[in-house]
């Protein structure tokens, strides 16, 4: 176990040593990167629906900007990681009198039915299946509406929509949802005490936000919740009719500089949020505060570190056991991976280093007798190795050493075309009983 304690701590201060968040925009230019020139005017083509706007204000570079190749990169990135195009492409020119960037994009097909089909928590024994619709940039403007039904493992509806600047002057956001999920318990203690059962779970939310800057956020969203079980024991609601009926509120932060939402090189996120659920008009009353902190740095030979620390504190009343975090399902331990942990609170520590084998490119699928949006596909391979550490507990226990698991191993991530990542890899917990891991999401 000492060594296990050796890595905590060498975790800890590889995240404390993050770098202090800036609240302005960050000069992207290594001592080693190529700087380009000064950018008079940018030009954008093939968004033949999206608004320009959408596309430059996910931008860092602006005209007046001194730009390179690493900054080129980055903004290529983020405006890859809207989820609107397949294709994003970035170059820097002149002509006499001006200098420009001409970013250059392939779209997505913005409106379609499609088919839903996944793994709850990312677990190939736990299929789900449906229909749903989306419309992925109403109004050009990056608007989403989405509907769908679920059948399989927790079934569920929604519809929801939401428009990330619908006030471009102030910055301001806004989403909308009505939620419906048939949730099998979670709860392992629960169900060893007096079986299995199933939660019913009914939702409505509105959120309002301000983006600050490229970077930085915040929102304020207020909501009603409504859940049953069947059947009720004590501990399954608050309310001993089985049916628990509340307002929930949450207040939440972000910083966001990752290059590359769905498997980042570099950059940070902090997230933040506190919730609370009920104010006095149920027997609900409890508060849960969040934190989520990455960091993404870049390293010779092409290198990633990766890291990441999370936590979920609760506070005040009685706790159901629909509220309670764990480690097994949505957060999950390499070297436990199918093991549940349970408790009222959570905190975890995640290292992962990374370095491609086949650096994300584009390619394009003339072949195939499909609609043109669907040619272009995006792929990369990389290797990791990693480690990582957690533990729940309920209010009351005593934190020990003991009570902290752990694990660590090596894989392979596979980048798919339309932002899907799949992992490959094999961890060995601290006793040294090892598995095999098949996810279908990125670990930090």
């Amino acid at each position: 176990m000492s060594g296990m304690f050796s890595l905590l701590r060498c975790m800890f201060l590889c995240l404390v040593a993050i770098p202090s968040l800036r609240a302005q925009t960050p000069i992207l230019v290594s001592p080693s990167d190529k700087l380009l020139g000064v950018v008079d005017t940018i030009i954008i083509s093939g968004n033949n629906k999206t608004r320009d706007y959408v596309i430059l204000d996910e931008m860092t570079v602006k005209p007046g900007d001194t730009v390179s190749e690493e900054s080129l990169l980055y903004d290529q990135n983020r405006i890859y990681g809207l989820g609107l195009f397949t294709r994003v492409d970035i170059q820097y020119d002149s002509l006499p009198g001006v200098r420009f960037l001409f970013v250059d994009v392939n779209e997505r097909w913005y409106i379609i039915p499609f088919p839903i089909f996944g793994f709850r928590d990312g677990d190939p024994q736990r299929p789900f299946y449906g229909a749903g619709l989306l419309h992925n940039n109403v109004g050009g403007k990056n608007q989403k509406l989405y509907a769908s039904a679920v059948a399989g493992n927790d079934p569920s509806a929604s519809l929801s929509f939401s428009d990330p600047l619908f006030d471009p002057e102030n910055r301001l956001f806004y989403s909308a949802s009505l939620s419906f999920n048939r949730v099998r318990n979670k709860s392992e203690i629960e169900a060893a005490r007096s079986g299995q059962f199933d939660e019913y779970h009914y939702g409505i939310d509105a959120t309002l936000g301000k983006r600050y800057t490229i970077m930085q956020a915040a929102a304020g969203s207020v909501g009603f919740r409504a859940v049953d079980v069947s059947p009720w024991e004590p501990g399954r609601t608050v309310s001993p009719r089985g049916k628990d009926r509340y307002i929930v509120a949450t207040l939440s932060y972000a910083y966001d500089s990752r290059d590359l939402y769905e498997y980042a090189s570099s950059g940070d996120y902090l997230g933040g949020f506190l919730t609370k659920s009920g104010f006095g008009e149920s027997s609900i009353s409890f508060t849960r505060f969040g934190a989520d902190l990455r960091h993404y740095a870049p390293l010779p030979f092409e290198c990633t570190f990766a890291s990441r620390l999370t936590g979920s504190i609760v506070a005040g009343g009685a706790i159901p056991t629909y509220e309670h975090v764990y480690f097994g399902y949505q957060e999950q331990l390499r070297g436990w991976y199918r093991t549940v942990f349970e408790g009222e609170d959570l905190a975890g520590i995640n290292l992962e280093l990374r370095r491609f084998i086949l650096s994300p490119r584009v390619f394009r699928v003339n072949s195939l007798p499909i609609p043109e949006e669907f040619t272009v596909w995006k792929f990369g391979i990389s290797v990791a190795v990693f480690a990582n550490a957690g533990t729940t507990w309920f209010r009351g226990d005593k934190l020990t050493w003991t009570s902290i698991q752990s694990g660590y191993g090596a894989g392979i991530h596979w980048l798919l075309p339309y932002s899907y990542v799949m992992r490959t890899e094999y961890a060995w917990n601290q006793f040294g009983q090892g598995q095999f891991i098949l996810d279908f999401r990125a670990s930090i």
